[in-house]
């Protein structure tokens, strides 16, 4: 029982320091939205589980930076879930917060084995979470949108339809070919299963980026963010019902959040 007390307050007491920090990002109405059906949930939370597992133990120079990123993705499906069990979903939190502190601290051993911590976790029931309890840098979890051999994620097997994506093999050149031009119905046939849960993710990464707008032009930066968290979802959707009009028009506009925020805030 001390042991248990010790983690969580060490856990909260390590929220409220950061709180501070996390102001400004958290102004204005909040971007968490229940968008996630349980069965998505539960099938990003058990990847989200593996990753961190897995990048922990890989002993690449940048471990610690993607077990945050992964970890604050993980965190903000906790905050995107539809009727949650609370406190199923706020251990889930508490672990992915302590991964996050140990990444930090620089220690890996313990989100190595992520599964046992969520296991062990406190609850963290908390309504609003401020930014910096869960990412330091943004750009740590855009990385996943290069090709995977310029250190992005990469596509699902089931989401690389063609040649040109099986070879760039990223999300970015992914949601450029969705938006380029209408599904054939064997393509659509092809991405239904797996792209919902790839929309979901980037919902709930337009919802992080919602949380860190530049000094200038953070109310447009907010509604850009606001905007990749819609289209996303509704990506999600229309994957889900195999409505290839739908994903055409819910990529483009996808595609239009990115491009034209790249545009108005690249290099700020």
């Amino acid at each position: 029982m001390t042991r248990f007390l010790l983690v969580l307050i060490g856990l909260f007491s390590a929220i409220l320091l950061l709180h501070a920090a996390g102001q400004a990002g958290g102004d204005g109405p909040s971007p968490w939205k229940p968008l996630l059906p349980a069965d998505a949930y539960s099938e990003l939370t058990k990847r989200s589980v593996a990753a961190i597992e897995a990048t922990a133990k890989s002993g690449v120079k940048d471990a610690a930076e993607r077990v945050e990123a992964e970890a604050a993705i993980l965190v903000g499906y906790t905050l995107s879930v539809k009727n949650p069990t609370e406190e199923a979903v706020g251990k889930v939190r508490g672990a992915a917060i302590q991964a996050v502190q140990a990444a930090r601290s620089g220690d890996l051993k313990k989100p190595a084995g992520f599964g046992k911590m969520i296991e062990a976790a406190p609850n963290a029931a908390i309504e609003r979470m401020p930014r910096k309890a869960y990412l330091q840098e943004l750009a740590w979890v855009m990385e996943i949108f290069k090709g995977k051999a310029k250190g992005g994620e990469g596509l699902h097997a089931e989401l690389q339809y063609s040649p040109p994506l099986k070879k760039l093999n990223g999300i970015e050149a992914f949601i450029g070919a969705l938006a380029k031009k209408k599904l054939s119905d064997d393509n659509l046939a092809k991405v239904s299963k797996e792209l919902p849960n790839l929309a979901y993710r980037l919902a709930v990464v337009g919802s992080i980026t919602h949380e860190f707008p530049p000094a200038k032009g953070a109310g447009q930066w907010r509604e850009l963010s606001n905007q990749m968290r819609d289209a996303s979802t509704a990506l999600a959707e229309a994957a889900h019902k195999k409505n290839g009009a739908g994903v055409l028009t819910a990529a483009t506009a996808l595609e239009n959040s990115c491009t034209q925020c790249h545009s108005v805030f690249k290099g700020k």
